[in-house]
This record gives C-alpha cells, structure tokens and sequence, in this order.
C-alpha cells in the first residue's frame, strides 16, 4: 500500500524544521527553517526525500 502524500508543498509557505509535505509524488520533510526552495532541487536543500506517495 502506498503511503499517503502529505500537503502538497507551497512556495510562499514557511516551513520549520520538521514539517513533511508532498510534491512531484514524494513526500519531504524540512530539515531546517524553508521557503521557496523546491523539494529536491538540490542534494543539499532543506529537504529529506521520505519516499514515494
């Protein structure tokens, strides 16, 4: 069974460190305090793959 997606991800949304959301059929959560930075742009990013949804 798949996981379920969490909230798709909003560029002009803050997020904390800890916040999980959805996008391009994966679920991220924040590393550390994010905004406008795309989930998976960089390996480096704010953002923790936590697999597909």
């Amino acid at each position: 069974t798949p996981t379920s997606c969490k909230t798709a991800w909003n560029a002009t949304t803050a997020y904390t460190g800890g916040a999980e959301v959805s996008y391009g059929g994966h679920n991220w959560k924040a590393k550390w305090w994010t905004q406008n930075e795309t989930p998976g742009a960089s390996t480096w990013g704010p953002w923790q793959d936590e697999g597909a949804c």
